[in-house]
């Protein structure tokens, strides 16, 4: 292909990536611009894509807390909503059942205060991690699981001030989703924290998107587009090119730590747990 040539489908491209049909029907959703929300924008984009409907996301003006979201998805002001799966969301919200990370956020790293990597060294099973206490959001669906577990836990209503409780000795390590520790770090550059390198907590954790009760069609075109992209393999494709998973597979080297489980008593009895293809293999990371 010449270079007028290359240029001119370049154009073309561009224009139809811009182009939507004056009939499409537009599915809101919330526009946080942190990476680990825009990645689950991108997952939404290729279910509608793949689903064969009208369907066309579109990003809302303004950014919503998850609480407004969830309201707003419940007034019919919005129209898609991605949260943990829980047996509360699944009562208030159709839920699309396919774990939209494939389970990463049930990989917990540990985020603790530089100097401190010794009292984890030689951990090597529940029991002893229960001698530390972690910390944890007073409302997160994954502070009722550690609790579960009798993990000794101090909590804050304010998600920014564990980074501050951790550094002056409140709790010895912060548990967070194997994607989020090291931007986390860099956003709390000035405190003196660091990422445990030894160990990993994990337990059955998924994202799903849900829509109100009362959309049918688009939680079924959500879906089918979903399982499509599953079939033709670019659900994979998108969650292992997109750069804040390829990071987060890289740093957090999953396959050399120790794997310390515990149970989701809170995961909803229809979590597709059976489906291996919906979750990660720690074994199978390129």
């Amino acid at each position: 292909m010449n270079l007028k040539s290359l240029r001119v489908t370049c154009l073309i491209l561009c224009l139809g990536a811009l182009f939507v049909p004056a009939h499409a029907r537009t599915v809101l959703h919330n526009n946080d611009p942190a990476a680990k929300e825009q990645y689950l924008v991108g997952m939404l984009q290729l279910a509608l894509q793949k689903s064969g409907t009208d369907f066309t996301p579109k990003p809302l003006d303004e950014v919503l807390t998850e609480a407004k979201t969830i309201s707003e998805v419940e007034a019919g002001s919005v129209d898609v909503y991605w949260g943990t799966a829980t047996k509360e969301n699944e009562t208030r919200f159709t839920p699309i059942r396919i774990p939209l990370a494939k389970g990463l956020l049930g990989y917990r790293l540990f985020i603790i205060k530089k100097g401190e990597q010794h009292k984890f060294d030689h951990i090597e099973n529940l029991h002893q991690l229960k001698l530390l206490s972690a910390g944890q959001g007073r409302t997160w669906g994954d502070t009722k699981i550690l609790s579960n577990a009798n993990i000794p836990l101090e909590t804050s209503v304010k998600y920014e001030n564990l980074f501050y409780m951790l550094e002056g000795g409140r709790f010895d390590y912060f548990p967070r989703a194997a994607h989020e520790p090291w931007s986390e770090i860099s956003t709390y550059a000035k405190l003196d924290l660091t990422v445990e390198k030894h160990l990993m907590l994990v337990y059955p954790f998924a994202m799903y998107f849900y829509v109100n009760q009362a959309n049918a069609e688009l939680a079924e075109a959500i879906e089918t587009g979903l399982e499509t992209a599953i079939s033709d393999g670019s659900f994979d494709a998108y969650f292992y090119s997109n750069p804040l998973i390829q990071s987060a597979l890289n740093d957090s080297n999953l396959k050399s730590r120790k794997r310390i489980e515990i149970d989701n008593p809170f995961l909803p009895e229809a979590t597709p747990l059976a489906r291996q293809e919906l979750w990660l293999d720690v074994a199978a990371i390129p």
